[in-house]
């Protein structure tokens, strides 16, 4: 249950993401209002989940401002902090996913979770993003890391809205290449808002549907 949308241009990484998370214990089984992108205060670098976000009753972005509170990553090439960054997640990752996979056997959701690095590497001063993503073992991308990519979606909404359309003909949205810093928000934004509207069309159909997302918003850049 999410949207999430990133672009690496030509100085800046930019991700765009819903508020929207998913949990039984309220009242529609979702609420929005939160805040999915960790952004480190003196490292060029965010984090974001997609998938399973709480684990041992702990939400994702607890164990990231635990990350950045122990200092460990200073001086670190992005490479580097993204490896020890797996080692420190990855326990509490896989527990969880074991966890949910025997209490609910057959619902698929439960046992997917994936961490997202996007930052520059201070040495060489590239722009770059990595994943590492459990289902229920660690598996890499075939772009791992990936570096000057024009746009990347993770959650549901994406998959559900834009997936297919951005797949099919990336450009005919925008040349990422070209754009900057100001543009490639601009961008996203506009992406999300197809996504929303498309999301908001299937719910007038039927109101059980289109709740894959929030309708608001929240966008960081790592150089900002």
């Amino acid at each position: 249950m999410t949207l999430i949308l990133t672009a690496i241009c030509d100085d800046d990484i930019c991700v765009c993401a819903d508020t929207r998370y998913e949990d039984k214990k309220w009242p529609e089984g979702f609420r929005d209002g939160f805040d999915k992108i960790h952004k480190f205060n003196s490292y060029p670098l965010i984090i974001f989940n997609h998938g399973v976000n709480q684990f041992n009753g702990r939400y994702w972005d607890s164990y990231c401002q635990e990350y950045e509170n122990s200092g460990g990553w200073g001086g670190k090439n992005l490479d580097v902090i993204s490896e020890e960054f797996k080692k420190f997640i990855e326990p509490v990752v896989k527990q969880q996913l074991d966890f949910n996979i025997k209490r609910w056997p057959n619902y698929g959701n439960v046992r997917k979770s994936g961490f997202v690095l996007c930052g520059k590497n201070i040495q060489n001063n590239k722009l770059e993003m990595y994943e590492f993503f459990w289902d229920p073992q660690p598996k890499f991308p075939e772009m791992y890391p990936w570096s000057g990519v024009r746009l990347n979606g993770f959650g549901t909404g994406y998959d559900e809205y834009l997936k297919s359309d951005l797949n099919h003909g990336p450009d005919k949205f925008v040349n990422w290449n070209t754009f900057n810093q100001r543009q490639i928000k601009s961008e996203l934004e506009r992406l999300f808002s197809i996504a929303r509207e498309r999301k908001k069309d299937r719910e007038r159909k039927n109101h059980m549907e289109g709740k894959e997302f929030s309708d608001d918003f929240i966008i960081k850049s790592v150089v900002e």
